[in-house]
């Protein structure tokens, strides 16, 4: 199939004017505020920019472009703003409203620029891109619009000389899920009206007599005997000719459900985390609405999953608000070729961004090296082309001693004061952190030892991961109702390994007696990957290792000496 070729840049989740969260244990300076409470504009700025600098030919924004119960004069300026000055470039954008920027709300905006089309889910036509007199692209709000009506009348028209303009649609994952809850609601309303209307004969037909009473039998529609209600339920399956429910999303009979990428490679990694309902359903809809490029809305996560028709995509937010929502906010560029291939790239847009990187700590290391340390592994990570601010989460494994020593030696506070920025490739990057010390398992090789059965059981209990929490809460009988949603809301905040290292170093306290036991390493041979969410083997020589996760200072020939006799295997710390 031919297309013009074209490119445009998606973003979604810009939320104007909605200040961003970090937790820090260091106070905020005047500047580092306005940067938090001016960083959706920001963001914004830098998409307008990257759209007249790639010379595209539209935006599309998709959902949640502000956030109308804020009711934000800084919103609707900055919007209007950026969009002229994206029609001084003579480049149209379309909006898709989501659950926070609603139809009214942009209905309700005054004197909108004249390249501005917001795709009302109430109209069932299309907004077009033209260019020369020919349609090179559609946008749809509606989640659904098929090749022909009702009517069997053809709704989406051929081009004569065979070049089909790229179509968009939406779809949205709450809404579907919000189907399926309708369906099944309306499927068990209709079992319990024919239950209570069977009940109502049967009472009628013993008052009056007639068949179907207590010494009777009652005859369904189907025809076939039904025995006595009184020993028997009733069974919907034997009944004809009620209403049927159909699921949205299940694809006719004989259907390909495009498992396979237009090059031929299996996407099966890709539909792991993927409903299949719902794939079923995107695939319903890029097949008989003979769509391109599926919009998925109500997400804060990017994703994107490839499909025989076509693609589904979020670009996820071009500014995160706080942490869990994603580590760096982006927009994407999509570039269709005349061949009807689609290309997808990352424009990064966000000024504050989250770094989480985690080091395991020899026991042989100072504070000074543990700075260094962390100075030359934040040099490794992404700098994205807008970032001014990073909120590094640090994840610190190590001994019990080596804990408790940097403990004492305010570790939190002396990062943050030395690793106040970082200057890289020219750029000043301000910086703050959070530091997580968690304690390494100890090694105990007697199975009886009291040390190593607690470990054992604190490290096996369910009741540490979120599921194990909930099913505790739920099955307490001794909390109210109310408190059962408080911790149930409260759920999700917890950190379970945090809970574990506290357990451990309490369990330390209560059955090591001498902690210069567990000076060394719990597990030897690691080193920690910022690519990989966990501790990796490496087979590099040690010094190797220690240079590259910690820069470890080594002890001196007479420190040695003392350390053969006080059985102390650490420098001095400064």
């Amino acid at each position: 199939m031919a297309f013009e070729s074209q490119r445009f840049i998606h973003a979604a989740n810009i939320r104007l004017d909605v200040p961003v969260s970090v937790q820090s244990t260091e106070p905020l300076t005047e500047q580092t505020r306005l940067v938090f409470e001016d960083a959706t504009l920001t963001s914004f700025e830098y998409l307008i920019q990257a759209c007249i600098a790639q010379k595209v030919d539209f935006l599309l924004l998709s959902g949640n472009t502000f956030i109308e119960t804020d009711r934000s004069l800084r919103a609707r300026l900055a919007l209007l703003n950026g969009f002229r000055q994206l029609e001084a470039k003579q480049i149209r954008v379309f909006v898709l409203p989501g659950d926070g920027d609603p139809a009214e709300a942009w209905r309700s905006i005054p004197e909108m620029p004249a390249n501005v089309s917001v795709c009302y889910s109430s109209s069932s036509e299309p907004v077009e891109l033209v260019r020369k007199n020919h349609v090179i692209a559609t946008v749809s709000a509606s989640m659904w619009y098929g090749e022909t009506d009702a009517f069997g009348i053809r709704v989406i028209p051929e081009s004569p000389d065979g070049v089909q303009p790229f179509r968009i649609g939406v779809i949205s994952q709450s809404k579907y899920e919000e189907s399926l809850r309708m369906a099944a609601a309306a499927s068990t309303a209709t079992e319990d009206r024919l239950t209570v209307s069977l009940q109502n004969s049967a009472a009628a037909s013993e008052t009056q007599g007639l068949p179907g009473g207590t010494h009777g039998t009652m005859v369904p529609l189907s025809g076939k005997p039904r025995p006595n209600r009184e020993n028997s339920s009733v069974d919907v399956s034997d009944l004809e000719d009620e209403e049927s429910v159909i699921l949205p999303g299940v694809p006719p009979e004989g259907a390909h459900s495009g498992d396979h990428r237009p090059d031929g490679q299996l996407i099966d990694q890709e539909l792991q985390n993927w409903d299949p309902g719902f794939v079923s359903c995107a695939d319903e809809m890029l097949r008989e609405g003979r769509l391109n490029y599926l919009v998925l809305m109500s997400g804060l996560q990017r994703a994107t999953l490839h499909r025989t028709s076509g693609i589904l995509h979020c670009p996820g937010t071009t500014q995160p608000r706080v942490y869990r929502e994603s580590a760096a906010g982006n927009c994407s560029l999509v570039e269709i070729a005349a061949d009807g291939s689609v290309r997808l790239s990352e424009i990064d847009t966000s000024t504050i961004d989250w770094k989480d990187v985690e080091i395991l700590v020899s026991s042989r290391t100072t504070l000074s090296s543990m700075l260094q340390t962390m100075k030359n592994r934040l040099l490794t990570q992404r700098v994205g082309s807008c970032d001014r601010i990073w909120s590094v989460n640090w994840t610190l494994r190590c001994s019990i001693p080596v804990l408790n020593e940097l403990v004492q030696d305010d570790l939190a506070v002396t990062v943050a004061v030395e690793l106040d920025d970082l200057k890289i490739s020219g750029r000043t990057i301000r910086l703050m952190h959070t530091v997580r010390l968690l304690p390494t398992p100890w090694q105990i090789d007697d199975p009886r030892d009291p040390a190593r059965r607690f470990q054992d059981i604190v490290s096996q209990s369910p009741a540490l991961s979120r599921a194990g929490l909930l099913k505790l809460i739920e099955t307490d009988n001794t909390l109210t109702v109310g408190w059962r949603q408080r911790l149930m809301a409260l759920a999700d905040g917890v950190e379970p390994e945090q809970i574990l290292g506290r357990m451990r170093i309490d369990g330390a306290g209560w059955f090591i007696p001498d902690l210069s036991v567990l000076e060394e390493p719990a597990v030897e041979g690691l080193e920690s990957d910022p690519h990989t969410s966990g501790p990796q083997k490496t087979d590099r020589p040690k010094s190797d290792r220690l240079k590259d996760t910690l820069a470890t200072e080594l002890v001196e020939d007479n420190e040695d000496d003392d350390e053969d006799d006080s059985g102390d295997s650490r420098g001095k710390r400064p």
